[in-house]
């Protein structure tokens, strides 16, 4: 590995060369993952840094983004092995074996797969526009995202470097850099790790006109910062300590909107903020009324969420979303349980604050039950109660009925991180940072659910999900389907049921009885 320097405070003449003689190469990794959702992946760091060297004269760039979805929005993937590196081979050379979780006789088999182009098109891409040894870009800037997909970023670096050598200046930046600093230095063949913002780039508009094939959205950042710390997140962090929201000017924000829909067409803008409703009157409510005053034809998205407590203080708010035409709500519901909300740092919020928000969703004219307000439910955090994220679910279900599954990581920086870093050391995976995903249940060896309990709480959710005739079943509805499904539960029809199965009528259904006590082996 080539020594490394850690930067936190960025500037482009840190660099030094002439810029109007300068080469850049920009690219967004592959994603190493079992599961990954193409939607609204746009590497919009990655974007402002180009908008940024357009700015600085650089002679000549070039863009490579392994994760460019297709017209469908969907990106290829072919299964990997969990324990193998790709810095030298472009596919696995051996039989694929699955991620192995186990909890008492049950076992999980989940197969890793790498998402995006693949490691054969990146070296016909560089060769296509000759980039080869004896011509390299003068720098590589490589945005890296989620600390648990931090392996790809390392097969990415390290290929880098042989076809290269030191003639080229790798440039690493993105959350997983700024989240863990000395793991990337570490682990990559990064000349400079910029943990922190660059701000020379922090209000630049997103350069598109490096892609290929126009794209069929953007991704817009109306303000950096969140004045709250909870425990789970790594926003302050991310902006180098700050809790102070900074905004860009309203008209600046519609107008590189406008930007986008009259140069590439694009109609479909999500917002993506730190904390976008923070003082609305007087930042997001001017954007929503520029947009509906000039008849722009846009379709917004807010796909983090929605915060519930500044949501349901303003009908007027929810009515302009309505008018510029945003197509879906989301809001977040980590639980019903406000005394446990509390325990996350999150006092600012209340459950009242939720259901107040969702009726007056609808009474601005967005449906319930129809997918067009939804809710995200946090569920795999440590030493939760399955009964508790049961009845989250049930709650949610019936005052929103479309839940969003959200499965916990724990991230490096945050306060839940700090507070069982001995128990990631004792398993090692302060190093191997991919084990902290949430889909392979970093903390099901301290919770009291079985491999079988979570995977049936995503089965009950998308079950309640589920849609006929435009909408969801209501489980405490008024119906006579609703009331008699609930009394068949509380009247003893299960002894019925168990029964019929050969069980014994009486014996309580626990999780011993119903989970480890049999092997399950179940894939993904």
């Amino acid at each position: 590995m080539t020594p490394c320097r850690i930067v936190s405070a960025f500037s482009m003449s840190a660099l030094g060369g002439r810029s109007t003689r300068k080469t850049a190469l920009l690219i967004n990794p592959p994603v190493y993952d079992t599961q990954y959702w193409a939607e609204w992946s746009q590497p919009y760091g990655l974007l402002r840094i180009a908008a940024l060297l357009e700015k600085d004269n650089y002679k000549k760039l070039w863009l490579y983004d392994f994760m460019e979805a297709g017209e469908d929005r969907k990106v290829r993937n072919h299964r990997i092995n969990p324990h193998e590196t790709y810095e030298e081979k472009n596919w696995p050379d051996k039989k694929i074996v699955p991620i192995v979780i186990r909890k008492s006789a049950e076992s999980l088999e989940l197969y890793k797969r790498h998402f995006g182009k693949t490691w054969d098109h990146f070296e016909e891409w560089l060769r296509r526009r000759g980039l080869t040894r004896n011509n390299p870009p003068s720098e590589i800037w490589i945005s890296s995202v989620m600390t648990y997909w931090w392996e790809s970023t390392r097969d990415l670096t390290i290929r880098l470097r042989r076809y290269y050598g030191k003639r080229a200046k790798i440039i690493l930046g993105g959350i997983y850099p700024t989240l863990a600093p000395e793991h990337a230095a570490r682990m990559t063949e990064a000349d400079i790790v910029v943990a922190g913002e660059v701000a020379e780039a922090n209000d630049l508009w997103t350069d598109l006109s490096l892609y290929h094939r126009k794209p069929s959205y953007a991704i817009i950042t109306p303000s950096r910062g969140c004045p709250y710390d909870c425990s789970y997140c790594a926003q302050k962090t991310i902006n180098s300590g700050l809790t102070k929201v900074r905004f860009r000017n309203s008209a600046d924000v519609v107008a590189e909107m406008r930007q986008k829909y009259e140069k590439y067409g694009i109609r479909d803008f999500a917002f993506y903020a730190d904390f976008l409703l923070i003082t609305f009157k007087y930042n997001v409510i001017p954007i929503l009324k520029q947009i509906i005053d000039q008849k722009l034809p846009f379709r917004l998205y807010a796909p983090e969420g929605l915060d519930t407590r500044y949501l349901c203080q303003s009908q007027e708010l929810l009515d302009l979303m309505k008018a510029a035409h945003f197509q879906k709500i989301y809001l977040p519901v980590e639980s019903i349980d406000d005394e446990y909300i509390r325990t996350l740092n999150r006092r600012h919020v209340k459950l009242e604050h939720f259901v107040k928000a969702a009726k007056m969703c609808e009474k601005a004219g967005f449906e319930l039950r129809n997918l067009d307000v939804n809710a995200f439910v946090l569920y795999g955090l440590p030493k939760e109660s399955i009964d508790r994220v049961v009845k989250t679910t049930l709650f949610v279900s019936d005052v929103v009925g479309s839940i969003i599954p959200m499965l916990f990581t724990p991230v490096p920086s945050t306060s839940i991180f700090a507070e069982y870093l001995p128990y990631f050391r004792e398993r090692e995976w302060d190093k191997d940072l991919q084990f902290l995903n949430g889909k392979l249940y970093p903390f099901l060896g301290i919770n009291e659910g079985s491999i079988s309990d979570y995977i049936d709480l995503q089965r009950l959710m998308f079950t309640l999900n589920a849609h006929y005739r435009n909408e969801s079943f209501r489980l405490f509805g008024d119906t006579r389907v609703s009331i008699a499904l609930r009394e068949n539960v509380r009247n003893g029809f299960e002894a019925f049921v168990r029964l019929h199965h050969g069980e014994t009528a009486n014996a309580p259904l626990t999780q011993e009885g119903s989970s480890s006590k049999r092997t399950a082996d179940l894939r993904l």
